[in-house]
């Protein structure tokens, strides 16, 4: 694909310092001005192909932001699957997000789900911000079928076997952040390498 937006800003992190924290819309906006508006645009104007490309493009060698659900979807509804409080005194949650009112005709259904953890009050005044989380899959599905050659275009230049077995296609991926990809006739779920997650601050 040779008309993808900037990319940059989905790799942005910060220390989290008491400088960074406030400043930290200022300082993302110097660097990457509109790149995100121009991103969200992109996804919600591009073919299914596009849009399948770059889902898996995002995240073949990097971590990236989890922003890319939030230019499809307007809203979710939260469902918590499990929360503790771990032995450093953070409140652990998994929790799953079913997307919904779609900004692609095409998209007929979403869900995310989320490791998150907040930070003890201890923590909190040391790093300022409130805890951390990541994206642990994303799941689309379509009303249309999923462009399978898109895919093995998109993990070019990535080691990965690919088998199909009760009418869904898996894709393993090796030293990516992509641990797995499951692909049916019209849905694709995109499962995260949690070794190669990176941990990025907030942007207010």
């Amino acid at each position: 694909m040779n008309n993808l937006p900037k990319l940059d800003f989905l790799y942005f992190n910060l220390d989290r310092t008491e400088e960074n924290y406030l400043t930290n819309t200022q300082l993302y906006y110097d660097k990457f001005d509109w790149d995100e508006n121009h991103f969200d645009d992109y996804i919600r104007r591009c073919s299914l192909e596009e849009l399948v490309y770059l889902m898996i493009y995002i995240y073949k060698d990097k971590y990236p932001r989890s922003v890319f659900h939030f230019a499809i979807s307007l809203d979710s509804k939260q469902e918590n699957l499990l929360s503790f409080i771990s032995k450093n005194k953070r409140t652990i949650s998994e929790n799953k997000f079913s997307h919904y009112k779609f900004l692609r005709e095409d998209v007929i259904a979403m869900s995310t789900e989320h490791h998150e953890e907040e930070y003890s009050d201890e923590e909190s005044i040391e790093k300022y911000w409130r805890g951390e989380s990541y994206m642990q899959n994303l799941f689309l599905e379509f009303n249309e079928e999923v462009p399978i050659h898109i895919i093995d275009k998109a993990l070019e230049g990535k080691e990965y076997t690919k088998v199909e077995k009760d009418n869904v296609l898996l894709y393993e991926v090796k030293d990516s952040p992509i641990a797995s990809l499951e692909v049916a006739k019209t849905s694709i779920k995109l499962n995260i390498n949690e070794d190669k997650v990176i941990l990025y601050v907030a942007i207010w």
